[in-house]
């Protein structure tokens, strides 16, 4: 049985028979089209920055949404602007959050941390590495001295107290007070951005297990604390009226 053969036709047009005409013939299947992308939800964009950055998305992007559909809440204690579009559309929805942080130096240190407790050693050692935050060189290297020379003396008291009717707590308080200076002032950022500034700590103490543990409170740093904090919210927030008049604006 003779083999068929496939016929091609081809048309030519307007052939005046001068040059060879060459033809190529593929054989094959058409190459798969593509599937088309799956279509998928818009991403929902949330970002974490300083005080300012709810207000410095504002002035970029407040042509592109609608305030109504918006709302910014302050919240004092934590410190925190919260800036948030298209409240009630799930794939659309977006925060923006401001905060105010305090510097890492201040942080470490622990100033008007209730939950921070030092030993009298490791507070020493803690001030001697960072002894860039005082004025005075001997200045910190005496009171590194005097921190770790606490808990021997102290300790020393107490045992030769052998009256029952003695307070060992009243020990631990008349060692504090005699041998610790009443407060110590350091030069630090209490938060990023703004410029160092000199700060009194004055030390509170309380026993635990036996154990004098030390904390460190400001009560300078605390007014500076709070001053700033609505100082610098209020600033953001009156800018914030100015860009987008429409937003509400909650405290919480």
């Amino acid at each position: 049985m003779e083999d068929q053969k496939e016929k091609v036709v081809v048309n030519i047009g307007n052939y005046d028979g001068k040059d060879p005409i060459e033809i190529i013939f593929r054989n094959g299947e058409a190459a798969t089209q593509p599937e088309p992308l799956a279509t998928k939800p818009p991403v929902s964009i949330d970002i974490e920055g300083v005080i300012s950055t709810p207000l410095d998305w504002l002035e970029k992007r407040v042509g592109t949404i609608d305030q109504l559909k918006a709302n910014i809440q302050v919240n004092r204690e934590k410190m925190m602007i919260t800036l948030t579009v298209e409240e009630r559309d799930a794939y659309n929805k977006s925060k923006i959050v401001g905060t105010v942080a305090f510097t890492e130096t201040y942080d470490r240190f622990g100033i008007n941390d209730p939950q921070a407790g030092w030993t009298p050693a490791k507070l020493g050692q803690f001030i001697r590495l960072n002894r860039g935050v005082f004025e005075e060189r001997q200045e910190c290297m005496k009171l590194v001295s005097q921190l770790k020379n606490f808990t021997a003396k102290a300790k020393a008291e107490i045992q030769k107290q052998r009256d029952p009717s003695g307070s060992t707590a009243d020990v631990y308080r008349q060692e504090v007070e005699s041998n610790l200076p009443k407060s110590f002032t350091v030069n630090l950022a209490i938060f990023k951005g703004t410029a160092k500034q000199s700060i009194e700590v004055e030390f509170d103490h309380y026993l635990k297990d036996g154990e004098v543990f030390l904390q460190l409170v400001s009560p300078g740093a605390n007014e500076l604390t709070e001053t700033y904090r609505d100082q610098c919210i209020d600033d953001v927030l009156d800018k914030i009226r100015e860009v987008a008049p429409d937003i509400a604006i909650l405290e919480v």
